[in-house]
Parts: C-alpha cells; sequence; structure tokens
C-alpha cells in the first residue's frame, strides 16, 4: 500500500495542535490480525486502513497524591470523568479534520464497553492495542498500554479512518517500558490480575506476554462496592456489597444505586457523570509512571514534590515501595 506521508504529517501536527501529547499512527491490517473478530479495525469501518492514535497525559499529582491514600478525587475527575470529555473532543476533532480530506472515519468515544458484546467489558476497539500498534507504548505485565513518555500515566484513543497514513517503523519491546517489578498485580485489591498464566499477543513479529484480568472482580472494587480498595484511607468506601461472579444487569443496578455507600453516590450526582470511585491501584503503583514523573522534573526538583518513592500500604501506613523487577517479571520480559 502506498502512503499519503504529506496528510500524514498534516493529522500528527493537527493532533498536537488539540492537545495530544503523544500522537502515532496504527496499521489497520496489524491490528486486524492481533485483534478477536468482532473488536477489529475492519469491523468497525470497513475498508479502514490506519488509526489515529492520540493520547492525554495524567498529571502526575493526580496518581501521586492517590498513591498516598490522601484523596481520590483528583484521580477520579482528571484520570476518568473529565478527561473523557477531553478525549472525546480530539476524537471529534480529528473525525471532522479527516473526513474534510474526503476519508472515511468512525469516531468511538473514549470509554463504554460494548452492551452485550461476546466478551465482557470490551469497547468496540482496544485503544491498548491501538497504542501498542502506533509505537506509542508497549504492554505492562498488568496489561496496561505503557509509555516511554509517561509510564502509565496517560489515557489513549483512536480514530479509524480510510486514509492511507504512513505507520509507525518500529514497535517497542515490553522491556522498553516496563521494569517487571510487578507491583501493579501484588497492589490489586480485588485480586484480578493473574500471570498464571500470561496472554498472548502477537503483533508485527513481536510477542507481548501480559496478565489476564477478571473483569467482574475488578468492576466490583473499583466501582467502590468493596472497603479492599483504600483501606486505611478517608476517602474508603464504608459498606461491603457481596461479591457475584457474572451478576445480571439488573443486579449491577441494584448494587450500584441501593447498596452501595451513600456518600459516594452523592458525590458522583454533585459531578453529574459517573466515576467517582475508580480504584486506580494499577496505574498508581506502577514503577514505571512515577520513574516517568521523576525523569521529566526539573534538576532543582528532584527532591521536592511526589519525588520520593513513598506508598500507601495495604495495611493502611507510608512504606518504601520496592523497585526492583520480581524473578516472574524477569522472565517474561526477558531481562
Amino acid at each position: 500500500m502506498s502512503y499519503d506521508d504529506k496528510l500524514t504529517e498534516e493529522v500528527k501536527k493537527y493532533a498536537a495542535g488539540l492537545g495530544s501529547c503523544l500522537t502515532g499512527i496504527a496499521n489497520a491490517g496489524v491490528l486486524n490480525e492481533a485483534l478477536v473478530e468482532g473488536f477489529r479495525p475492519e469491523d468497525v469501518l470497513p475498508g479502514c486502513k490506519s488509526l489515529v492514535v492520540m493520547s492525554l497525559h495524567i498529571p502526575d499529582g493526580s496518581l501521586e497524591i492517590l498513591r498516598r491514600g490522601k484523596s481520590r478525587y483528583s484521580y477520579n475527575l482528571f484520570g476518568y470523568a473529565y478527561i473523557n470529555r477531553e478525549l472525546d473532543f480530539l476524537i471529534y476533532r480529528m473525525s471532522c479534520f479527516l473526513e474534510s480530506q474526503g476519508y472515511a472515519t468512525t469516531p468511538i468515544p473514549a470509554r463504554g464497553a460494548a452492551i452485550g458484546a461476546a466478551k465482557k467489558g470490551y469497547g468496540m476497539i482496544s485503544y491498548r492495542h491501538c497504542a501498542v500498534a502506533a509505537g506509542l507504548a508497549s504492554f505492562g505485565l498488568s496489561g496496561i498500554a505503557l509509555s516511554p513518555e509517561y509510564g502509565s500515566r496517560q489515557r489513549f484513543v483512536a480514530v479509524p479512518t480510510t486514509a492511507p497514513l504512513r505507520p509507525a517503523e518500529r514497535l517497542l519491546d515490553q522491556k522498553e517500558v516496563c521494569d517487571g517489578c510487578l507491583e501493579c498485580i501484588g497492589h490489586c485489591p480485588a485480586g484480578a490480575i493473574s500471570l498464571n498464566p500470561p496472554h498472548e499477543c502477537k503483533m508485527r513479529g513481536k510477542t507481548f506476554r501480559y496478565a489476564r484480568s477478571d473483569y467482574d472482580k475488578c468492576i466490583h472494587v473499583s466501582r467502590g462496592l468493596s472497603t479492599k480498595a483504600w483501606k486505611g484511607a478517608p476517602f474508603n468506601p464504608k459498606v461491603d456489597v457481596p461479591f457475584v461472579e457474572n451478576p445480571s444487569g439488573d443486579l449491577l443496578y441494584d448494587q450500584l444505586w441501593n447498596k452501595r455507600d451513600g456518600a459516594l453516590r452523592v458525590s458522583e450526582a454533585a459531578e453529574a457523570t459517573y466515576g467517582a470511585t475508580i480504584c486506580g491501584r494499577c496505574m498508581a503503583f506502577c514503577t514505571a509512571g512515577h520513574n516517568a514523573m521523576k525523569r521529566r522534573l526539573r534538576p532543582d526538583q528532584q527532591e521536592t514534590g511526589w519525588t520520593d518513592d513513598l506508598g500507601f500500604s495495604r495495611d493502611g501506613t507510608l512504606k518504601p515501595l520496592p523497585t526492583e523487577a520480581k524473578p516472574l517479571g524477569k522472565e517474561l520480559l526477558g531481562i
């Protein structure tokens, strides 16, 4: 396939002007092979050739204050609820730009699982895989897309298009972004992340290995139905709702709006949006994100702010967090 290099550069420049922190192009064919049927670029846009991948950085302070058990509110807004609106803005504007150039697109909102999808919790397309295919990130062992610039601290979106844009020349290796410390798995309050055995994904001759996630367990804790998320922190839920595997829609509704901690429901209503109870521990305790923050700081800021390596431990105290790779992490990453 021949590529339109001029349009490719215009697209990247336009995305940067919109505020995208990291922008790249993914080849639709690569993702068609890597993703399961029903969730491929070809399934959401017939004739799709490329995907414009964009991102927004989650402010470090929003995750660092969460990491220390002081507040969840900043991350809930700037890591989820509000940032989704900003991501939708990127998607909308880029879709309109590409359509003005005479190409088809499918704008897919930044959040929301496909109701009734064959795979529970799946959106129409995996933005994580799009970011990896665009050479912007690779998979951490948790399954989160990590970038060299921000670690876990960004959100990715992608716009499928029929435009023949030039894709990334190379994909990142996992060991370029993940140090194998496994803090993400150790800090999961739901026990939802498992590397026994790891999931494998192949793209352009590379094999990526990362954890399998139990959607029901993850969503139960992250929606504030359990006191396990931030035990001892002032914002932790005060009500435990019994966990049920494969809950029906009616049961979920009853749990979320009738049985959950009333203080959480009130805080969400005040923001007119869902998201005030997102867990975020796998992102907050990712050492790749914490270390990326320290690399970006000015030299005279290295001993200020959030640069210590403290974190809110499972017993509710602040402790230095380990940063060395675990044996399993080393084995899977080949380091």
